[in-house]
């Protein structure tokens, strides 16, 4: 009976014992795979950390409208400020250097439909500006009078949005990321090719050319042949072709690229919201991006043109009204969005003071 007894409390021990060591087996496992988890997530934050910084906007600091709040409550979207600016310039308003968005953009990521959208705004679109500078102006010297905040604030005011998050860049550093993925592919046109305004340094009838970056961003700033919708159409080919050589690169290979980018840009982004983002996206539909200019109509929607305080062209718009709502149909797909009083109001001054009416 002792010998049956003893045999048992072996047995027990043995289980016991294999107990433990599958749970000391599993402990390791789960410490090595948080280990893995920590640690790239520890690089992934090393990376973000190479951007450049500004402050956090609350909706009020930001002067989004509480009626445009109300309005758009029951859709799931995010949109943020995308800024491609160009050169720097000392000026007197800010008392530094600041630079002009050359390209301003509106990014909508929408988790209704899990799609991402892409509004291009005129630059030269005559808008006015809030405190400080408290005038009317371009829609790209917003940036250049008091940085990416004074244009947040700029854009809501005049087109009934909401944002208070933004992403900016130099073309140059567009340039870098074109020869990064290895050039693109963009099909240009004999009037393009042959233009005096900025030197493609190719030769050669209308086709499909492979374009390295300072190529890419001279083809992104042709002026002269046609109007500024055309050349905002350009910028977009060109975010579109890069998008297009990321998706075809290796994990690695992006993180590589993203260590090469990240301190050529300005956000107001936590890197806890980047990686949510980009986690998030993951399962949108990529493959088909929409896009839309602002105003819609092109050249056809200005009044007229005018100077003001020593820069030209300035455009004023037919409807501004119009304007608010084609970007909310288009980004809400709102067919019945009603412009604030505030839009109405800033509409209102612009034709009395520049049309007499």
């Amino acid at each position: 009976m002792s010998a049956v007894k003893g045999s048992d409390k072996l047995k027990r021990k043995k289980q016991k014992n294999k107990a433990e060591n599958l749970l000391l087996i599993i402990s390791i496992l789960a410490a090595i795979f948080l280990g893995l988890v920590l640690s790239g997530n520890l690089y992934v934050d090393s990376l973000l950390n190479k951007t450049t910084r500004s402050k956090k906007l609350t909706d009020e600091e930001a002067m989004v409208n509480q009626s445009v709040k109300d309005q758009v409550k029951d859709h799931k979207i995010i949109n943020i400020a995308l800024f491609g600016s160009d050169n720097q310039e000392w000026n007197e308003w800010t008392n530094s250097e600041m630079e002009r968005s050359d390209a301003t953009k509106i990014i909508s990521l929408d988790y209704d439909e899990k799609k991402i959208k892409i509004t291009s705004l005129q630059r030269d679109t005559l808008i006015y500006i809030p405190e400080p500078y408290n005038d009317y102006d371009k829609l790209n010297h917003a940036h250049w009078r008091g940085g990416p905040e004074l244009a947040i604030q700029t854009i809501n005011m005049n087109f009934d949005m909401d944002i208070t998050q933004y992403v900016g860049f130099s073309f140059e550093a567009l340039e870098k990321l074109v020869d990064l993925v290895g050039g693109i592919d963009i099909y240009l046109t004999a009037q393009e090719i042959n233009q005096k305004d900025k030197d493609l340094e190719i030769n050669g009838e209308a086709g499909t050319y492979h374009l390295n970056g300072h190529q890419a961003m001279m083809y992104c700033r042709i002026r002269m042949i046609d109007d500024d919708y055309y050349r905002m159409k350009r910028q977009n080919n060109v975010i579109m072709a890069v998008i297009s050589e990321l998706r075809n690169e290796n994990p690695i290979r992006l993180l590589s690229i993203a260590d090469e980018m990240l301190r050529y840009v300005e956000t107001n982004l936590t890197n806890d919201q980047i990686k949510n983002y980009i986690t998030t996206i993951v399962s949108f539909d990529l493959k088909h991006i929409e896009q839309m200019q602002i105003p819609s109509e092109g050249m056809n929607s200005i009044l007229k043109t005018v100077e003001y305080n020593g820069f030209n062209p300035l455009y004023i718009m037919k409807n501004y009204q119009k304007l608010v709502k084609d970007l909310h149909k288009f980004i809400y797909e709102e067919e019945n969005y009603e412009p604030s009083t505030r839009v109405m109001e800033i509409e209102s001054e612009i034709y009395k003071k520049f049309c007499g009416s």
